[in-house]
């Protein structure tokens, strides 16, 4: 299994516990969209990346995770990858399929705010605005080895109203590929 330290961003403004404020991606149409018109009473933040490998092995249970709870969950599936065009992550959503909407972070602010360090580092936030979870979709890239699947279980305790049982772990992926200065 790969996993990152949990090292915190200078940037980082988003933390367990405490509130997520209003931050902007863009669409692909290249339109600026506010967080607050994408949210819902419980929302799930995902980073991926169209060109690790790792990120992509969740392909599959992203979309599952996202047709189970899309009628009780808001999506939020970011690209913060400086390398990768917001045509690539067009291109490369309509040919895996992604049945959610795709967004771009440019110069990876809301990567930093939330603290993000790899693709796919996940995020569940509560109907009150509270950060509840962090950490990967699930503990293992290939889904047969897989024995967590923490991100269900945070989206399920969240929705219930119960305490998220593990609140944090060790991202899956990639390291984010940033803006340069």
């Amino acid at each position: 299994m790969i996993g990152l330290s949990l090292t915190l961003s200078p940037a980082q403004e988003f933390r367990l516990g405490a509130p997520v404020s209003d931050f902007i991606v863009s669409d692909m149409n290249g339109s600026l969209v506010h967080y607050s018109a994408l949210k819902g009473n419980v929302t799930v933040v995902i980073f991926f990346s169209t060109r690790c490998p790792i990120s992509n092995s969740f392909n599959y249970r992203r979309n599952k995770l996202y047709n189970d709870f899309k009628n009780r969950v808001k999506f939020i599936v970011i690209d913060s990858n400086s390398n990768e065009s917001l045509a690539e992550e067009k291109e490369y959503a309509r040919a895996v399929e992604f049945d959610f909407p795709v967004y771009r972070d440019t110069n990876n602010v809301v990567a930093d705010r939330f603290g993000a360090l790899a693709t796919t580092d996940t995020f569940v936030v509560d109907a009150s605005g509270n950060l509840r979870y962090h950490g990967y979709l699930e503990d293992s890239p290939n889904p047969t080895r897989a024995k967590h699947p923490a991100l269900r279980l945070a989206i399920e305790e969240v929705l219930e109203g119960r305490p998220v049982a593990t609140p944090e772990t060790n991202p899956i992926g990639c390291s984010i590929r940033h803006a340069k200065p």
